[in-house]
């Protein structure tokens, strides 16, 4: 049995007697106590600090990179669990970044400040409540939570560890130190990429103000926990609050959900196929795009974005425009999580995946038998012998070609490329058409470094571009884009 939902798994069993159940509120209590936490209905803190770009290493081996944050505020009701986050980055994309929820509805806002709906965002945001130092506790002593409790030797002491389930779904785990005052809080949350990805939140360095206990916040996502097999991905660190300027407890945190938002609904996944050439096809309709490129035999797919859901609409559709032509191979751009969330439905499938060399231990970890319990995927419930045997990859380092009687296409790496290491491009030489992702958005104000290095590579190259078709956007001609990257140049 898998050993990292250890505590998952029959704690209640330790605790029998109601006894035992007295001593996790009696915990409980001494530790609200210790936070100065027992007449806290809501609060607020500023600070400072960085958060990771999750899913966006540049390599999968290296950590998630870090944006500074010049500015950070977050307003919590525990009472109707509301939250407001509010934060500026450095670098990135400028502007004030505000998240909300409230109950079971979860917005942002844009840069006008006018709401937009994030209806699949409400459970996680909810759940981040409770991961907090004060909601943990909050949460542990609910009506209805049933918490339970071990101890054991840790950070230098006596440690106690407690538990409970939120949302009937999250297992969330609290280690409570030997001063009182809660360390570390543990759940897992599902992650079309990685399953049931780890999320850790470590609490140091408390200090008191105005009564309350604050600690330096830091959080680890997609981490070795040293429960199972190791994550080749580096990465961890997701978010940091290293320094706290102001707490006021039991601030105003009321938040009125707006009207849209009241009644916004996750939209269904749609794809709208786009006839580009002859056996050529944008699979559209959304964020994230994948293209068709019917062969004599097969057909290829380049980008498997977001999710299971997504890829299986996507190949529904694929089956329907060619129809009796198996999916043979899926090209990935790069390992970026929002452009690789579906991959293994593709293998599950039976496609073999195409990407460079760099990234074949990290998909092999992507496409490992791990744990997805809390939204398991086809290829976990119905899992593929083949794939261990390694022969569902074909790597390149610098070009490799797709060809038949009937078509060519030609992958090639980035060269030179700050944005993801092992970047590949597709063209197909009959259409002239070459596919990118995220090198090139239609209506960005201006170059940046990837459409730079795109248009570098595109000359080294000496590819014969009509038309740009993106991952993300509408297909571009070429010539709109040399105009775009001479913008710069006037």
């Amino acid at each position: 049995m898998p050993t990292r939902f250890w505590l998952s798994l029959g704690l209640s069993a330790l605790l029998t007697a109601p006894a035992a159940a007295q001593s996790v509120q009696s915990v409980l209590q001494s530790t609200a106590t210790a936070m100065g936490m027992e007449n806290l209905t809501s609060i607020r803190y500023s600070g400072t600090g960085w958060q990771g770009r999750v899913g966006q290493n540049v390599s999968p081996d290296q950590d998630w990179p870090r944006l500074d944050l010049t500015s950070y505020t977050r307003t919590i009701d525990f009472d109707t669990m509301a939250s407001k986050e509010e934060y500026v980055r450095a670098q990135g994309n400028a502007g004030q970044v505000t998240n909300l929820v409230s109950g079971d509805y979860a917005w942002t806002l844009d840069a006008q400040g006018q709401p937009v709906p994030q209806p699949g965002a409400a459970e996680l945001r909810r759940l981040e409540i409770l991961l907090t130092p004060w909601g943990f506790i909050k949460g542990a002593m609910a009506p209805g939570a049933n918490p339970s409790m071990v101890t054991r030797n840790e950070y230098g002491g006596r440690s106690t560890v407690v538990s409970f389930v939120a949302f009937g779904k999250y297992r969330i785990n609290g280690t409570i130190n030997p001063e009182g005052l809660l360390e570390r809080v543990q759940t897992w949350v599902p992650n079309p990429v990685v399953g049931d990805m780890y999320y850790e939140n470590v609490y140091t360095l408390y200090r008191e103000v105005g009564g309350i206990q604050i600690p330096r916040f830091h959080q680890h996502q997609d981490y070795d926990d040293g429960a199972h097999v190791p994550n080749v991905s580096g990465g961890d660190h997701a978010f940091g609050l290293e320094t706290v300027s102001d707490l006021q407890a039991n601030a105003p945190a009321t938040l009125s959900v707006p009207d849209n938002v009241m009644t916004a609904r996750i939209p269904p996944v749609r794809v709208e196929s786009q006839r580009l050439g002859d056996g050529v096809w944008l699979i559209a309709g959304g964020s994230h795009h994948s293209v068709a490129v019917e062969f004599a035999d097969y057909v290829t797919i380049i980008e498997a974005p977001l999710n299971e859901e997504r890829s299986l609409a996507v190949i529904d559709e694929v089956n329907r425009l060619i129809p009796q032509k198996p999916i043979r191979f899926i090209v990935t751009t790069h390992h970026h999580w929002d452009h690789l969330g579906g991959l293994r439905a593709y293998v599950h499938e039976g496609a073999t995946v195409i990407t460079h060399h760099g990234n074949k231990p990290y998909y092999q970890e992507v496409l490992r038998a791990g744990l997805w319990t809390l939204e398991p995927d086809r290829f976990s419930l119905y899992p593929p012998e083949e794939w261990s045997e390694g022969y569902i990859f074909e790597t390149l380092n610098e070009k490799y070609v797709l060809a038949d009687q009937t078509r060519t296409v030609e992958l090639y790496n980035v060269q030179g490329l700050a944005h993801a290491a092992g970047m590949l491009i597709a063209y197909i030489p009959s259409e002239k058409i070459v596919v990118q992702a995220d090198l090139y958005f239609p209506g960005a104000p201006a170059p940046n470094a990837s459409a730079r290095t795109f248009q570098r590579n595109l000359r080294r190259l000496n590819l014969d571009v009509d038309t740009i078709v993106g991952i993300h956007g509408n297909p571009t001609p070429m010539s709109q884009f040399r105009e775009f990257v001479r913008t710069e140049q006037r």
